[in-house]
């Protein structure tokens, strides 16, 4: 996360509470924020009701986030990964 990112999350009433339980400081400089994965699966996904995934924190989301379009190779990709539904396939080049 960069710091445009921080600060979007403390636009929230719970932003530090989000920031305090969804993500992660690397301990090495520069000491990037990441969002958390739990096992396999993005922190901020609430996965309470089966087959939906929703992200708590999509209003103040970081850019990365923002640049994948749901529904797009990427975000389809992202969710086979972590068993977040069907995606499409992938061919490797030989």
């Amino acid at each position: 996360m960069l710091e445009t990112d921080d600060a979007r999350v403390l636009t929230r009433p719970d932003g530090p509470e989000i920031l305090r339980r969804l993500t992660l400081i690397d301990e090495r400089p520069p000491g990037w924020r990441f969002v958390a994965n739990t096992g396999e699966r993005c922190a901020a996904l609430d996965v309470s009701v089966l087959g939906r995934h929703s992200c708590l924190i999509y209003d103040v989301r970081p850019d990365d986030c923002r640049i994948v379009e749901p529904s797009s190779p990427a975000c389809l990709e992202a969710r086979r990964l972590g068993r977040l539904g069907s995606s499409v396939e992938f061919a490797r080049r030989r």
